[in-house]
Formats: structure tokens, C-alpha cells, sequence
């Protein structure tokens, strides 16, 4: 459902097929058009057998073919959202019904329609009892932010509990993801004054505030617009930055933080063809104390050394005008804090609402 998993994915497989690397395409859109050309054809010609991929990969030319995997399939990144729009899950069981093969829907929080349709018996239902290598499930703890705000006066960003635990990780050597599902560095400007909230003209949805360029963007159609320096509504300096994203928690970590070496993942600082690789091999290798991203980091990755996960401002998934709120918001819980405890020390879930 990711690239960013792409990396990953791709280097278990040539290791396992080593002994004939080119057996192994990758199809994406982070390809440049030339190696999209050069993988393509690796498949069409049949010097390729094995595709690894986003949703796309799904129409790769294999014959023969014998499986399709969808990783994640309770993802709703599998869905297009623009012409042409396909369902990425839906279109696997669909060409594995043409072509008579095997489709796996992998996932460790299945979408409730699978689940149904497993439950039914058109899906066979085959589930692990327990993590890879005897792993314990990580203590997840909810940690509720009114009781933060009371004694701060302040909206906090991260909880007492949350620093402590991640104080002591550090202390430790052991590794943290920070996941938040907003990017920027704050969600709405508004005029403290008369309450106008800058919105995008195309989308009626409030502009998010991006320091790294210091402009409001739209991350709907993408409209981009520089930060008034009054309200152009009543045309008083009384305009105030509200909310946070993924930018302002990576300031924030590295404030309370300085000795520790933070990163942030996100389609904002991932703007570079090789910048999933190498930080994700950066935190491999423990050159990255705590990581702070969007979805992309909170499923699929196997590091180890990460022994907490801290989802931050959790509920505001609930807030969302969508019927699937609820399911989605406990899949991305079960899912980030699923990043913790998969070596050897135990891990812990903090959910901050």
C-alpha cells in the first residue's frame, strides 16, 4: 500500500533469490519513465517472475501467473482516487478469478467486508495465533490529554508519560516511532479576532501551514499560498496558527530532545527518488533515535529495536466525516503499535487522546 515498504520488500526477495536477481521487477510511480520502461519489458518478455509494487502492480503483464499478495489489503491507499479508479484489492481477486490463481490478503487488522466475506466462506480464513519468533504483543497505554492540558495550561504535544518513556529508551539505546496522521506544521491559520479560518478557494478546507517553505498548502488539489500578514477579512494582526502536524512534532522531539537524532517521514521530506531508502536504512542501522511520519511508517516495518510506539492526538481520526472513522482509526492504532516489541526486549504502545 506504501512505496516507502518498497525498499524493504525488494531486498528480502533478491536475497532470497539471489542466485537470479533480474527474476525480481519493482513497478511504482516513484520510477523515473525510463526504469518503469526497463521493468515493464523485464515482465512482458518473461525474464522477470516475480513483481513487487504499489496498487499499480497489480496490472503488471505476468503470464502464467500463479499468486497474487495484497499486503495490508484493509488499506484504503489501494483505492484510486482519480481517473482511472480501481480498487486495487478488488481488481487482485478479480484477475486471480481470470487467471485461475491464488490471491493472499495479508493483513494483521482485515477490512470489515473481508472479514465478512471470510466469515461467510467465500474467503478461506487462515490466522496467526501469535507473533513471528514468539514476540509478546506490545502493552498498549491510553493516555488521555485533558489532564496534560490542566496542568500545562497549554495544548501539549507530547504527554509527561510519553517523554519519560521515550527519555528512558534513549537512555537505553533502543529506538521510537511517533506517528501522527496530519502533515505540516500547523493545521489552520485563523484570525483570533473575527474567527475566519484561511481556506483553500477550490476546496472550502482550511490551509495547512508549512514552515519549511513558510506557505499555506491544500493537501486536496494541491493550491499553495503565501501566509498573510494580516487577517484579509477585518485586516487585523490577530492571526493565529492552530493545530499541529508531523513538521511541528519533529521541532518539538528535537527541542525536548537535542542529544537524540530525529527524522520525519512524510511526502513533504520524502520529496527524493532514494530518500524511503536511505532512512529507513538510517533507522536500521540506529542512526535515527526516533522517527516521526504519517501512515507510511506505522505498518509493515520490521525494525527491531524499536520498543515504543506513540501515536499522537489519536481521536482526531473520529473526527473525520467518514463512516469508516472508527475502523480506520483502530486499524492504524493496531498497526503502529504493532512497530514495537518485534525483537527481542518488549514493547509499548502510547496512544495520546
Amino acid at each position: 500500500p506504501e512505496i516507502s515498504l518498497t525498499p524493504q520488500t525488494v531486498e528480502r526477495f533478491k536475497s532470497r533469490f539471489s542466485e537470479a536477481p533480474e527474476m525480481v521487477a519493482v513497478l511504482h510511480s516513484h520510477l523515473s519513465e525510463g526504469e518503469r520502461h526497463d521493468e515493464w519489458h523485464k515482465l512482458h518478455s518473461g525474464r522477470a517472475r516475480i513483481v513487487i509494487g504499489a496498487r499499480s502492480a497489480v496490472f503488471a503483464p505476468l503470464e502464467n501467473l500463479g499468486l497474487i499478495v495484497v499486503d495490508e489489503e484493509h488499506e484504503n491507499s489501494y483505492k484510486q482516487e482519480e481517473a482511472p479508479r480501481y480498487h486495487a484489492r478488488d481488481v487482485a481477486v478479480v484477475r486471480a478469478k481470470i487467471e485461475n490463481c491464488v490471491v493472499l490478503l495479508g493483513t494483521a487488522t482485515p477490512s470489515l467486508e473481508s472479514y465478512a466475506n471470510a466469515k461467510r466462506g467465500k474467503y478461506l480464513l487462515s490466522q496467526l495465533t501469535q507473533r513471528v519468533d514468539d514476540c509478546q504483543m506490545p502493552l498498549i497505554r491510553i493516555v488521555d490529554l485533558r489532564l496534560e492540558r490542566r496542568k500545562e495550561k497549554a495544548a501539549a504535544i507530547l504527554s509527561e508519560k510519553l517523554r519519560t518513556a521515550m527519555t528512558d529508551r534513549l537512555t537505553k539505546g533502543e529506538q521510537t516511532i511517533l506517528f501522527l496522521n496530519r502533515r505540516g506544521f500547523s493545521t489552520s491559520l485563523l484570525c483570533s479576532h473575527c474567527g475566519k479560518a484561511r481556506d483553500c478557494p477550490n476546496c472550502s478546507v482550511a490551509l495547512t501551514f508549512h514552515r519549511a517553505n513558510a506557505r499555506l498548502s491544500c493537501h486536496l488539489c494541491g493550491h499553495s499560498a503565501a501566509v498573510p500578514k494580516r487577517c484579509p477579512e477585518c485586516k487585523e494582526n490577530a492571526l493565529i496558527y492552530a493545530g499541529f502536524g508531523t513538521e511541528k512534532v519533529e521541532s518539538t522531539v528535537s527541542a525536548i530532545f537535542p542529544q537524540a537524532v530525529v527524522k520525519r517521514m512524510d511526502a513533504d521530506s520524502m520529496t527524493r527518488k532514494d530518500a524511503y531508502r536511505e532512512t529507513l536504512n538510517a533507522f536500521r542501522t540506529g542512526k535515527i533515535d526516533i522517527l516521526v511520519g504519517k501512515q507510511m511508517i506505522a505498518k509493515g516495518l520490521h525494525f527491531p529495536n524499536v520498543t515504543l510506539g506513540g501515536i499522537i492526538n489519536a481521536e482526531h481520526q473520529l473526527t473525520l466525516t467518514d463512516f469508516r472513522a472508527g475502523e480506520r482509526q483502530d486499524q492504524r492504532t493496531a498497526q503502529a503499535a504493532g512497530r514495537a516489541g518485534r525483537g527481542g526486549a518488549p514493547g509499548r504502545g502510547e496512544r495520546e487522546g
